[in-house]
């Protein structure tokens, strides 16, 4: 087994013991072909299980170029640091942004209550600006009647 092990690289093989084997104690095998049979499932469980942990379990990994990108940290270099401090101090990403459902509710009804402030705001600046002019600002006074 240990040729076998050096054969296809898998000296820094370690597998969880419900899993596999550790390379500490390996199986015995008594016939080359035994060992070969081993090799290839070791090499199969090493491609399958690198870390011990499945998918979705507290011990699974990502990819290392996720963990480096994870480990930069920006905190502190940004120029908008202080912006992203507000933000995060908000909780908004937690309550709305996070969950793709409440993400969509919230630009949906945002854009809804958006839309009509921003119309409103413009229909205050256009009164302002115009005052005196529209005919909302000049109602029409109706004579007084007349007496018979």
């Amino acid at each position: 087994l240990a040729q076998g092990v050096k054969a296809f690289g898998l000296q820094r093989l370690r597998f969880c013991a419900p899993f596999g084997f550790s390379l500490d104690h390996p199986p015995r095998a008594s016939t080359s072909e035994g060992m070969l049979r081993i090799s290839r499932v070791a090499l199969a469980l090493r491609r399958a299980r690198p870390r011990c942990g499945g998918f979705g379990s507290p011990r699974d990994h990502e990819p290392a170029w996720i963990a480096r990108w994870n480990a930069n940290h920006r905190a502190g270099k940004d120029s908008l640091d202080w912006f992203f401090r507000v933000f995060n101090s908000t909780g908004i990403y937690e309550t709305f942004l996070k969950s793709s459902p409440r993400f969509y509710g919230f630009i949906v009804c945002g854009g809804m209550v958006g839309t009509y402030y921003w119309s409103r705001m413009w229909d205050h600046l256009w009164n302002y600006i115009n005052q005196g002019k529209l005919y909302a600002h000049n109602p029409y006074i109706y004579p007084p009647a007349e007496e018979d």
